[in-house]
């Protein structure tokens, strides 16, 4: 039967036991009309009698809900207080103008949903709180004679059945049953719980709708009760347990209590826990991660709750409900595990524990009656091909195998949880070897002997002493051999030696068979043999073509990806295709988290992919099965572990595992790498001769990738001890990259490359060896933050200044060819103005002004824009192109500029303005500003212009009175005061050169222009083309002199 179904009958019984007692529909203000109730597990449901042409309104207002029926109705209220109902309390009701309304009061979470069923109005409340208390009122109409207490009628109007006759069956043609003695000293209130197994129901009114909300037309029979007249009421609640009501039981209620929490606290994702009442009982809510599986059982008085993983518990609400809990659990336990919640209830007697689930929470119930699991498991013997006992449970979708020591008896427990509610042996079994102990959920094992494995399936849970064989459960075919012959038992989800068929010499001709008999299939019916064929690929090591088979598997069915044992081997042909991330993906399948076969091959992928933490933990879970593997497989897992234990140091461990290889028959290869990690071994431990002398021995053994590792591991070692340079270190290292290529081993020896050439300041190989591991490897170098340590040298290069040390040729060449690792923001900024700046040292102009262009296009904005738009202009310049000059600086004009800015701009135009000849323009532009460096370009706007008055004038401000204390005078002024002498010249004014030379004369005995000082100032006249000639001369140097070489030490930081 479908759960849906299922539902929908729990609802039709339901709804019959209550309408079962309902009277015929009532004449309107004429006879009282009860409203029946009835308490389901997680709502209550209330019935009126609304004839189907009266308007209804239900109105559901925070904890009161109101229904308004269009008519005037007498309501009898009686039967909803009698039947005790846990989410309905204090109903009312009242009449005004026409309409009835009755109002009650709910929880505050509650969900109230109602429909009409025939001649009923169906009010069901859901809350798995109970109402609070209030004040208790009824106001109704008078009830008729006819419906007082002690009539027959009475009994039915409230809800009450009349005793049988002697001579009454059931409908069946049953006994009638007798009321209980609990009902019996209730008077008799009808309900769901007042009802028997075969009560008649035969003749009620028209059954109510399902609780869905649906309505349904179940006037006549429906198919299941057509086909199973005999069969007992369906539950009403979804429940997986069968609940067994006692014959005669008296409530009694145990004094409230609190309860405590003892242990350790547990670790991992906290696992919220609320706690509600229910009939009979307290259902605790344990709201778990999806894929969660649980086991619960009773022993020595505790109640054991075992979660597959390690979660931690949330128990605030626990104490909030104490006056629900303590009655029913003394103290809880939380068990210390690495691997699991494990929780001890100490519970009072003579309760029943229920399991049931909802979605990803489990719902652990403590009741008064007896239940038992809904979905019972049975042990099994199997003897057939087994060597001495074996015990077998079935059971699917089982969680991860627990093992748990009880701390009141010290024996040991081997706990398997369930993925699905309502799994458990409803009995305790009693074996010469073990104890399958009663649970309401999973299975417990106590083994008796040391000699017990207790194995965990996907079909189930197998306990045989050792040296058995059990077989492994998959929808897929167990066939191994060619043809009908079966390849003997299966052992494992992954069992290479089964898959082989025959030795290793006829792999050619057993392929040949099994692609023969391949062809002899339908075309649509070939995966049986193709499952043979990819399973004798892989055990053959031959993972691609096993991947190409199992695609075509696909083709035929693709809901094999939903198959784990198709999944597992997929899994491995990834990773023996050196696909990890598929592999990683495949192993990963929720049917695969408790299969130990697949921790082991986790372990080789995880540590494959550089997760050595990840790779220990799952070989820890998955080793207690390894004695099932033949030699080879055995020592790759373990060199794996080893691999892992020495990369997280953990040298003990790498030691105890490589000692548990010694007795397995390893190939040539294991043992060269055994031999390997042995010196790796030593060399940790300090033993660096045994260490030295095994890497010399290894590095010419046929395995080209182990003899690799040896050498590599031998420069290290003399890198270490500083037997060898590292210019040395690097020329070996260098050729050890062609001896072995790929994996770990390629981008491990980049990295060790990379550091020796930053080592040795050849920073362009380096960078480039990093560039490589990073194409190469683009996964590997992320977790070695390449990229990250790349660019932190840039930024020394070119943003610390170490590039200052090379020539600006090799820094600039340096900087193009990586410029993508130039970073974001204002470092970036001044690294590429640090770098322009480079280039106008060496005249690359344009390049410079390319940089500069994309910062202010791209890259800056407001204030930073300006700035750089003027050093631009100033490259501009430099580069005789003033008229861009001026355009980049008024198109990059800000209205509010800090007065350093906006005077740099300022001068730059200016500059701009004297190189085109505007020298008009470029004095207006200097308008107000009376600083030195306006001084300086009004003197060359003048010398330009001619103006040889204004000139004398603006020099002489120039030069100040520095003559007064003989200051010696820089070029700028040198420059200028020739210019005076010149312009004094043109106009004649001798006076004024007789005293310029008394002024300067001193300072100017020698250096620049000390020749032409002396011929302009003596009282030599010269004739006009000597004067020519030396303003000629001026004027071929002044620029380079002045505002040009001005500019360059400006952007060389001079």
């Amino acid at each position: 039967m479908t759960f849906s179904k299922w539902r929908y009958l729990s609802g039709v019984a339901a709804i019959a036991v209550v309408i079962a007692v309902l009277p015929a529909p009532p004449v309107l203000a004429l006879q009282a009309v009860p409203v029946q109730g009835a308490q389901q597990a997680t709502f209550a449901r209330l019935a009126f009698a609304i004839p189907e042409n009266v308007a209804y309104t239900v109105d559901h207002q925070g904890t009161q809900v109101t229904v308004t029926a269009e008519s005037s109705i007498s309501f009898d209220l009686s039967n909803i207080n009698a039947s005790q109902l846990r989410q309905v309390r204090n109903p009312r009701v009242a009449g005004s103008g026409g309409q009835t309304v009755v109002t009650f009061s709910v929880p505050s979470d509650a969900n109230v949903r109602h429909f009409r069923s025939g001649q009923y109005l169906v009010v069901d409340v859901y809350s798995e709180n109970i109402v609070e208390d209030g004040p208790q009122s009824q106001s109704q109409v008078p009830v008729p004679a006819e419906s007082q207490p002690g009539s027959q009628a009475a009994q039915q109007s409230n809800g009450q059945a009349p005793a049988p006759q002697p001579d009454e069956t059931a409908a069946d043609g049953g006994a009638a049953q007798q009321p209980s003695d609990d009902a019996a000293e209730q008077g008799g209130t009808a309900g769901v719980d007042a009802v028997t197994p075969g009560t008649d129901t035969t003749g009620a009114a028209p059954q109510l709708g399902s609780d869905d909300g649906v309505t349904r037309d179940i006037t006549g029979p429906t198919e299941d009760d057509v086909s199973t007249p005999n069969t007992d009421p369906v539950p009403s609640t979804n429940t997986n347990v069968t609940d067994v009501a006692p014959e005669s039981q008296a409530t009694t209620t145990p004094p409230t209590q609190g309860v405590t929490v003892t242990g350790v606290e547990p670790e991992g994702e906290p696992v919220p826990v609320s706690v509600s009442a229910i009939e009979n009982g307290v259902k605790l809510r344990f709201q778990a991660p999806e894929g969660v599986a649980v086991a619960a059982f009773e022993r020595g008085g505790f109640l054991w709750l075992v979660f597959d993983r390690q979660l931690g518990v949330q128990m605030s609400n626990l104490s909030a409900n104490a006056s629900l809990i303590g009655p029913r659990i003394r103290n809880i336990e939380v068990v210390p595990h690495r691997d699991a919640l494990v929780m001890r209830l100490n519970i009072r007697t003579d309760q029943s524990t229920v399991v049931e689930k909802d979605r990803n929470d489990w719902l652990v119930s403590l009741k008064d009656t007896p239940a038992k699991p809904r979905f019972p498991l049975v042990p099994e013997r199997r003897t057939e091909g087994a060597q001495g006992q074996q015990i077998h449970i079935p059971a699917t979708d089982l969680g991860r195998k627990i093992e748990v020591e009880d701390p009141a008896v010290g024996d040991l427990l081997v706990v398997v949880p369930t993925l699905l509610e309502g799994r458990g042996l409803p009995q305790q079994y009693s074996y010469a070897s073990s104890q399958v102990l009663e649970t309401s959920q999973g299975i417990v094992v106590v083994p008796l002997s040391d000699f017990v494995t207790i194995e965990r399936y996907a079909e189930g849970v197998t306990i045989r002493s050792a040296g058995n064989n059990i077989l492994s459960a998959s929808k897929l075919s167990r066939g191994t051999g060619i043809g009908d012959q079966v390849g003997g038992n299966f052992n494992r989800l992954i069992d290479f030696r089964a898959w082989r068929i025959g030795n290793d010499w006829e792999y050619r001709k057993n392929k040949s068979r099994l692609l023969y008999e391949l062809s002899l299939r339908p075309a649509n019916d070939r995966n049986e043999v193709r499952w043979k064929l990819a399973r004798y690929f892989l055990a053959h090591g031959r993972g691609e073509e096993a991947l190409g088979i199992m695609d075509r598997m696909l083709d035929e069915d693709p809901l094999l990806t939903e198959n784990s044992e198709f999944l597992a081997v997929r899994g491995v042909a990834n990773f023996k295709a050196g696909r990890l991330d598929e592999a990683a993906a495949d192993l990963s399948a929720r049917g695969l988290e408790a299969e130990q076969d697949a921790e082991l091959w986790r372990s080789l992928v995880a540590e494959a992919r550089g997760n050595y933490e990840q790779a220990l933990e799952h070989y820890r879970r998955g080793k207690d099965v390894m004695g099932t593997y033949d030699d080879y497989d055995r020592a790759e897992i373990q060199l794996a572990v080893i691999r892992s234990s020495l990369a997280l140091g953990n040298i003990e461990q790498a030691q105890r595992e490589l000692d548990l290889l010694n007795g397995l028959s390893l190939t040539s290869e294991q043992i060269s790498e055994s031999v390997f990690q042995s010196a790796r071994i030593a060399e940790r431990q300090g033993q660096l001769d045994i260490a030295l002398t095994q890497y010399e021995d290894l590095s010419d053994v046929p395995q080209r990738w182990i003899a690799a590792r040896a050498r590599y591991a031998r420069i290290k070692y003399s890198l270490r001890m500083n037997d060898i340079t590292p210019q040395q270190g690097i020329d070996q290292l260098e050729r050890l990259r062609y001896a072995w290529r790929g994996n770990r081993f390629e981008i491990q020896l980049l990295d060790d490359l990379s550091e020796l050439y930053f080592e040795t300041q050849q920073y362009r190989l380096g960078l480039e060896t990093l560039r490589q591991g990073i194409s190469y490897f683009p996964e590997l170098a992320a977790e070695r933050q390449m990229i990250s340590r790349s660019s932190a040298v840039f930024r020394k290069l070119f943003l610390d200044g170490d590039a200052d040390t090379m020539t600006p040729i090799s820094a600039i060449s340096l900087y193009y060819d990586f410029r993508d690792l130039t970073p974001l923001g204002n470092d970036g900024d001044l690294m590429i103005r640090r770098l322009a700046s480079r280039l106008v040292s060496v005249d690359l102009l344009d390049r410079a002004a390319e940089l500069l262009e994309y910062q202010v296009r791209v890259r800056t904005e407001g204030a930073a824009r300006a700035a750089i738009a003027a050093r631009l202009a100033q490259i501009y310049i430099l580069d005789e192109k003033p008229e861009q000059a001026l355009q980049i600086l008024r198109g990059t004009r800000e209205p509010r500029l800090p007065q350093d800015i906006e005077a740099t701009r300022r001068h730059v135009e200016a500059r701009a303005l004297i190189e085109l000849e505007r020298y008009e323009e470029a004095e207006v532009v200097l308008d107000g500003d009376r600083g030195a460096n306006a001084e300086y370009l009004r003197a060359d706007i003048y010398w330009g212009a001619k103006n040889w008055p204004r000139l004398a004038s603006t020099v002489r401000r120039i030069l100040g009175d520095g003559w007064r204390r003989k200051e010696p005078l820089n070029d700028k002024q040198r420059l200028n005061l020739i210019r005076l002498t010149i312009a004094l010249t043109f106009t004649e004014d001798r006076a004024g050169l007789i005293e310029t030379r008394r002024r300067y004369g001193l300072q100017m005995r020698d250096g620049d222009f000390a020749n032409a000082f002396e011929l302009l100032t003596n009282d030599q006249e010269l004739s006009g083309g000597e004067l020519g000639a030396i303003a000629k001369q001026i004027a071929s140097v002044e620029k380079l002199q002045t505002f040009m070489r001005e500019y360059r030490n400006d952007f060389s930081g001079r």
